[in-house]
C-alpha cells in the first residue's frame, strides 16, 4: 500500500507541473508558457503556469476588443510604431492596446489642370462678370478690352479702334481677378500672350474685314502691325539680306527667331481673326465657349482658318501684303505705318512706298509662300 502510494506521487507531480511550451489558460484568456523575456508580442499573467520557475509565465497573444491591435504588456514591450489605448484588452491596467499608424491609402490624384483650362475658365469668369457690368458694350467686347487694357490701350490705339471701358476695368479689378498672362499653345507648345491676343481680337470684332484685297485697322491690330514691323526689320537687316523675299522665308513667324512677327504673334492672329470674325457675325457666342472650341480641337486646322478666311489664295495674299504697307485712305492707318517701320528701321529707313516693283513683289510672294507653307504643314500634321 504504501509502494503503490509512491508509485502515484510522480504522476501527480506531472500533472501539476506545466511544462514551458503548454497551454495555459487564466481568466484574461489561454496562452503559452514561456519565460516572460519571450513574451513580446503579447502580455503575461502569473500564476497560470505553477510550479515552474517564477521566469515562466502564461504568455497570451490576444487582439484588442474592437481589432483595432494587439494585446501588448506597456510595461515590457514597446508599441512600435505605433499607440497605447487603455480599456480595449483584459487583464491590468499595463496590458492596452497597441495601435498601430496607418496610412491612409491616397485617392487616386486628378490630372492637372491644362494650361487652356485655366485659361477658358479665367475667360468665363470675366465674361460672367462683363454680363453682369452691364453697360452700352456687348460682354464679347468688354472681355477684349480687359485682357488688351494694361498693354494696348495708348493714345495710338484709342486712336486706332477706341479705348477700353476703364470702370468695367476696375470692376473686374475689385472682384479680385488676378490677371492671367496667357497659356501654352496644345499645338506648338508656346506661350501665347493675351494681351495681344484679346487687342488683335477687339480690333477684328470691332472693324470686321476689308473687302477684296483692300485692308483696314482690323488688320493692323493684328497681322498687319507685325508685317508693318518685320518690315521695318528688313530694311534694317538689308545689308546682310537685300532679297525681301529670301528674308520672309528664313525670319517671319519662326518659333525660334526673334523678330516682331514671330510664331508665336501668328498664334495670336490666327485666333483673334477667327474667333474675333465669329463673335462679330453671331452676337449670340459666348468669348468663353469660342476659345474652348479652339483648344478642344479647333487648334488643328487654325492656319488655313485664318489664312484662307484672310486672304483667299497665294496671289490674293500677295496682293494684301502690298495693300498693307502702302499709303491708303486712312490717315490714322498711313501715320502708324510710319512709326512702326520706323521704330524697327530707324529714321532714315527706305518706306515701301520708295520700293521697286521688283523688290515689292518678291518681298510679298516670300510673305504668301511663308504663310501657305505654314498651312500646308498644318495639313501633313493632321493626317
Amino acid at each position: 500500500m504504501y509502494f503503490r502510494k509512491l508509485c502515484t506521487l510522480p504522476a501527480l507531480f506531472s500533472l501539476a507541473l506545466a511544462n514551458i511550451g503548454d497551454v495555459c489558460r487564466s481568466s484574461a484568456g489561454s496562452g503559452t508558457c514561456k519565460a516572460e523575456s519571450s513574451c513580446s508580442t503579447g502580455f503575461t499573467v502569473t500564476n497560470a503556469c505553477p510550479n515552474d520557475p517564477t521566469n515562466v509565465k502564461c504568455c497570451i497573444q490576444a487582439s484588442c476588443k474592437d481589432n483595432s491591435g494587439q494585446c501588448l504588456d506597456k510595461s515590457r514591450v514597446a508599441c512600435t510604431g505605433g499607440v497605447f489605448k487603455a480599456d480595449l484588452c483584459p487583464g491590468g491596467d499595463n496590458v492596452q492596446c497597441c495601435q498601430k499608424a496607418t496610412t491612409e491609402p491616397k485617392p487616386p490624384s486628378s490630372p492637372a489642370p491644362k494650361p487652356t483650362d485655366i485659361f477658358v475658365a479665367y475667360i468665363r469668369r470675366i465674361y460672367n462678370l462683363a454680363k453682369q457690368y452691364g453697360g452700352d458694350r456687348p460682354a464679347n467686347q468688354l472681355v477684349m478690352e480687359w485682357l488688351r487694357h494694361s498693354e494696348y490701350n495708348s493714345l495710338e490705339w484709342k486712336a486706332l479702334i477706341r479705348g477700353v471701358d476703364d470702370d468695367f476695368t476696375t470692376f473686374v479689378q475689385k472682384a479680385g481677378v488676378t490677371p492671367l498672362a496667357g497659356f501654352l499653345d496644345p499645338e506648338y507648345n508656346i506661350d501665347v500672350k493675351a494681351s495681344h491676343l484679346g487687342a488683335c481680337m477687339n480690333g477684328v470684332f470691332l472693324k470686321g474685314q476689308a473687302s477684296g484685297t483692300d485692308t483696314n485697322r482690323a488688320d493692323v491690330t493684328g497681322w498687319g502691325g507685325d508685317w508693318m514691323t518685320f518690315y521695318g526689320e528688313w530694311r534694317r537687316d538689308h545689308d546682310k539680306q537685300p532679297k525681301g523675299g529670301k528674308y520672309c522665308l528664313d525670319h517671319m513667324c519662326n518659333a525660334v527667331d526673334d523678330t516682331t512677327f514671330k510664331l508665336r504673334d501668328l498664334i495670336e492672329d490666327a485666333d483673334c481673326y477667327n474667333i474675333g470674325m465669329r463673335l462679330r457675325a453671331n452676337p449670340g457666342l459666348s468669348i468663353a465657349d469660342e476659345l474652348e472650341k479652339t483648344f478642344a480641337g479647333g487648334y488643328q486646322s487654325r492656319m488655313k482658318d485664318f489664312i484662307g478666311g484672310r486672304f483667299g489664295d497665294r496671289s490674293k495674299a500677295q496682293a494684301v501684303a502690298k495693300s498693307m504697307l502702302l499709303p491708303g485712305d486712312d490717315v490714322i492707318v498711313n501715320a502708324g505705318r510710319i512709326r512702326l517701320v520706323q521704330q524697327q528701321g530707324g529714321f532714315l529707313v527706305k518706306l515701301p512706298l520708295w520700293l521697286s516693283d521688283e523688290d515689292m513683289d518678291d518681298l510679298t510672294k516670300g510673305f504668301a509662300d511663308r504663310l501657305f507653307g505654314i498651312v500646308e504643314l498644318e495639313d501633313l500634321a493632321s493626317q
